[in-house]
């Protein structure tokens, strides 16, 4: 801030106008009554392309010593959205094995959390990279007592000749599953890794469907795939892992396992353990024409998947 009346994050060729260090000088002040007139006169105008619009008017005139002076916070320490989770291929948290985050790419100072729509979005986004610490009232993270349930989506392989919609389809079908063995149980389903491209990428489920949607439905009966490896999570659930699989004596049509709510009582209904994993759920079908299942909840299970890419934008 030596030479300079304005510092800003670098966001994808433009200064970003949510992450900034402002010197109380003249010219910033004029820099933002700009702004303010130009919002008030185009509504439609955002406010990053307000800022950078009047940083350019300003800047003419530093030659002569009286031109606004702005620049760039360093960019290894102070990253955008898109330059931080997907120019560097982070879709995951960077975690060794024993949990310390990885030395491979260096961690920034501040990582700002854009170029991706909606709240909900960026609260995931947030949480999946354990990057979100608040627990509120419900413990999302520290309750002793809360059960859950996960499982694990294999990677596709390449010889199986599996297009990318169907590899979706395939997985988004596993978590309704999922879902609905959660609810008959009353447990949290972790969501698994998805694939997403013709490399069978792992991905976040914010690449598949809309979060928002998904959230409106069962915001509080699902966690992040990194959940268990938050630091806020007590280490009874972390350890109180059971591993059980569907039986193959159920109902089978084709290469399709037929589940209906006898079946998975009968199986899961007794377990008393934190983390239930029934690992793959790609060929099991939950039977939710059964009588005694819960129908209010599988005409939920239609709305809440809304189809979105990893930005969420419509």
């Amino acid at each position: 801030m030596q030479n300079a009346d304005i510092a800003a994050l670098w966001d994808a060729g433009a200064f970003n106008a949510g992450f900034l260090v402002v010197r109380p000088s003249a010219l910033s002040q004029q820099l933002y009554q700009t702004i303010r007139q130009m919002t008030s006169r185009r509504r439609r105008i955002d406010d990053q392309r307000a800022l950078n619009r009047a940083i350019r008017m300003m800047k003419k005139d530093v030659e002569r010593g009286r031109g606004l002076r702005v620049n760039v916070l360093d960019r290894k320490q102070f990253m955008s959205g898109v330059d931080y989770f997907e120019k560097s291929g982070r879709m995951f948290p960077r975690l060794l094995d024993d949990g310390k985050p990885s030395r491979k790419l260096v961690d920034p100072l501040v990582v700002h959390n854009n170029w991706i729509v909606g709240k909900e979005a960026k609260i995931y986004r947030f949480r999946e990279h354990l990057m979100w610490l608040y627990d509120g009232s419900n413990q999302y993270y520290s309750s002793e007592t809360r059960r859950y349930l996960t499982y694990t989506n294999p990677k596709p392989t390449t010889s199986s000749n599996i297009t990318p919609k169907n590899v979706v389809e395939r997985e988004l079908s596993a978590l309704r599953s999922a879902l609905a063995v959660g609810h008959l149980l009353n447990r949290v389903v972790i969501l698994p890794r998805f694939h997403c491209g013709v490399a069978h990428r792992q991905c976040p489920v914010n690449s598949v469907i809309h979060i928002k949607t998904f959230d409106s439905i069962f915001s509080g009966r699902y966690r992040e795939s990194s959940f268990l490896r938050h630091p806020k999570v007590p280490e009874s659930v972390k350890q109180g892992v059971t591993d059980r699989r569907f039986s193959l004596n159920v109902s089978q049509t084709s290469d399709v396992l037929v589940a209906g709510t006898g079946v998975i009582t009968r199986l899961f209904g007794e377990l008393r353990a934190k983390v239930l994993n029934i690992t793959n759920l790609l060929q099991v079908k939950i039977d939710t024409a059964d009588s005694y299942f819960d129908h209010e909840f599988t005409s939920k299970l239609q709305s809440a998947f809304r189809r979105s890419r990893y930005r969420q934008v419509h």
